[in-house]
């Protein structure tokens, strides 16, 4: 049975449990009764709770042996000898997750950590299960242990509030069979290189459509639309590459501020993958400008 399942379940024995206790003290309170059954009451109601404090007390120490004895949190110091690690850090609003394939059937260490705000990584099975879940805080790397038993696409989600676009944090993770010859460490480098324009929509859709949306469009007031923005359309695109690496916030754009703080995304993005995105936006949604050049990024990446 399902771990949630069983929580519910004892917790509607339980509240059935309390129920009926109610029923019977509210049936009793209207009977008369004289001291000798006062007397026999009160010692029938002591026996009943000196039996209860021993059911309860049996009951939590076999509970917190059986869910405790494999501790859940691994130790933090130190390496846990697991044969594949996960390098995970969390952003306002986007996971970077390095490498994003694992296998299925041999342990997997997740070292999560957070680049902004504190963020919960959660991890979701493909049918919608919660299957571990830990906090990611700046400055610290937890470390989590699991093995997955069926591969599939895996979903990452955010559960604690970061923000405006908190909801939309997600990522996935891909589980693959133990006997794929594909190891997670070379899992992208056993399939062909995207093209240019591949790379750049990948991008674009792993870590700008959150906020900017697919179309380009923006939400209004909060963050500005790519579609026809002055800064992405012109033919100079030195700001353009500079508000990709290094971030801006407060951009006034056709008279309308938009005070959301953009990050930079200089430490995610290679210099392919940024120019990659950036001829995305600039050649997208109506936009006609010109493209740049890997060595166009690479030199304003530490101007």
């Amino acid at each position: 049975m399902v771990l949630q399942n069983v929580a519910w379940t004892i917790w509607l024995v339980g509240a059935a449990i309390i129920a009926l206790g109610f029923v019977f003290v509210i049936v009793q309170a209207g009977k008369p009764a004289d001291d000798e059954e006062t007397r026999k009451a009160t010692h029938t109601s002591h026996v009943l709770q000196a039996w209860a404090f021993v059911v309860l007390f049996v009951a939590f120490v076999v509970g917190s042996w059986a869910t405790l004895r494999n501790f859940p949190i691994p130790p933090q110091s130190g390496t846990l000898d697991a044969q594949q690690v996960v390098d995970v850090i969390g952003r306002q609003w986007t996971w970077q997750i390095k490498p994003d394939t694992v296998k299925a059937g041999s342990t997997v260490e997740f070292r999560v950590t957070s680049d902004d705000v504190n963020h919960d990584f959660a991890l979701y099975a493909p049918d919608g299960r919660i299957v571990t879940q830990t906090q990611a805080m700046p400055g610290y790397t937890n470390k989590l242990l699991y093995t997955f038993d069926v591969p599939g696409t895996y979903t990452v989600q955010c559960l604690e509030y970061c923000g405006l676009m908190h909801a939309e944090m997600t990522q996935q993770l891909q589980v693959v069979a133990g006997g794929d010859e594909a190891a997670p460490a070379t899992a992208s480098a056993a399939t062909a290189a995207p093209s240019g324009a591949e790379l750049g929509a990948k991008v674009y859709g792993e870590k700008c459509a959150v906020c900017h949306q697919a179309k380009g469009e923006g939400m209004p007031n909060v963050f500005p639309p790519l579609a026809g923005d002055p800064v992405v359309m012109a033919a100079d695109a030195t700001e353009h590459i500079m508000t990709v690496l290094h971030g801006t916030h407060d951009r006034v754009i056709n008279g309308k501020t938009y005070a959301a703080q953009m990050p930079g995304w200089a430490s995610q993005l290679t210099n392919e993958e940024a120019a990659a995105v950036i001829n995305h936006e600039r050649t997208s949604w109506g936009n006609q400008a010109p493209e740049v050049t890997v060595k166009d990024v690479a030199a304003l990446r530490n101007p």
